[in-house]
């Protein structure tokens, strides 16, 4: 047998969530707020231009490799120069070729933990040595500023991740904290994750300008409900684009993508409807399981985590059952007892927490 290179033969893998949506024939019927994917269809111009491009487009070629009307959309939507933007096929995408460009086997990356684990295990497949910050889980994961600053100090790492807003926390990060960072520690490279930034929080896009040592990754999969699509994009000074370049493989982004994606941001206002519904419908579901005695967390993104003691998988089976699908925590460090429920519309949100009270009730 050919074995895999060291670091994947040992590589503990990125936890997927359950398969069991999928397999449900009548995918109607399903609730699925496993994953933070969108719970409505993307805008109706997405349905319209791939259909036009199916009756009239060239099938038969590669997809566009510099695609300028999605590049001109997306400066217009983060109000900076193209020249600052690269887009890939996911931010997961963008994140495995930030690995590849910037790690060398044995390289020390920093990571503000419980958080997004698929970047972990991307970088522990480039030779990373990986270390976690935890969040305070006893203080309602509260971030320790001055703590986290002092460690950054004390040790030599290449790359630290911030997810802002933090998954699953919801914690969320200021500019001014990221402006400390980029200056004050130039020779550290910062990943800061955005999926989530139009749901609330500061974005750091603008730091990219005067600062060399940031690279902001987001995605079209959360607020623009293009998950299927897989379409995302990086934010960076023109020196990184540069050197990511080098490595990106242009045809990756399909076609149809492409065209989701620029029909997605032709319809900005559909978007933002559909985040301040999101938003609206979380503030109304935190009050009503308050209610019921539920501890929850999440102050920004389309997500809310619970602390679930003693009953969190029985309420996960009753839930699973009644075709509603939300992520189990208890694969992470620390989070045994907890689950993370996607935020959908009003209408959605009613239907799971009337079975939520189903549940306690019994």
């Amino acid at each position: 047998m050919i074995l895999p290179n060291s670091y994947i033969l040992n590589l503990r893998p990125y936890k997927l969530t359950s398969h069991k949506a999928w397999e449900i024939e009548n995918k109607g019927k399903v609730l699925k707020l496993d994953w933070n994917e969108a719970t409505i269809p993307p805008s109706p111009k997405v349905k319209k231009y791939i259909l036009e491009f199916l009756e009239k487009g060239n099938l038969n070629w590669y997809p566009d490799v510099d695609n300028k009307r999605l590049k001109y959309l997306l400066s217009n939507y983060i109000n900076l120069p193209e020249e600052n933007i690269l887009y890939f096929s996911g931010s997961d995408s963008a994140h495995e070729y930030i690995c590849r460009a910037f790690i060398n086997p044995g390289d020390n990356i920093l990571m503000i933990s419980p958080t997004y684990d698929n970047f972990r295990a991307t970088a522990e497949a480039s030779g990373a040595l990986i270390y976690h910050f935890f969040l305070d889980i006893k203080k309602n994961f509260f971030f320790n500023q001055k703590e986290f600053i002092n460690y950054l100090k004390n040790n030599n790492f290449k790359i630290v991740y911030i997810c802002n807003p933090n998954n699953p926390t919801g914690n969320t990060y200021s500019v001014e904290f990221f402006k400390y960072l980029l200056k004050n520690f130039q020779n550290t490279l910062f990943i800061i994750d955005e999926a989530y930034i139009e749901f609330g929080g500061e974005s750091a896009k603008d730091l990219v300008v005067k600062y060399d040592n940031v690279i902001i990754t987001r995605t079209f999969s959360k607020a623009f409900a293009l998950a299927s699509f897989r379409v995302g994009y990086i934010i960076a000074s023109k020196n990184i684009i540069e050197v990511l370049s080098k490595l990106r493989n242009p045809k990756n982004v399909p076609t149809l993508s492409q065209i989701a994606a620029i029909a997605a941001l032709e319809d900005i206002d559909y978007m933002k409807t559909y985040v301040k519904e999101v938003n609206n419908t979380k503030k109304w579901f935190l009050k009503e399981l308050k209610k019921i005695g539920i501890k929850t967390y999440g102050k920004a993104g389309n997500f809310i985590l619970l602390y679930i003691p003693n009953k969190k998988d029985k309420l996960i089976k009753y839930l699973e059952k009644n075709y509603i699908f939300v992520r189990d925590y208890s694969h992470v460090e620390r989070m045994k007892d907890f689950i993370r429920i996607t935020i959908g519309t009003k209408k959605q949100m009613e239907i799971v927490l009337e079975k939520i009270k189903e549940f306690y009730k019994k």
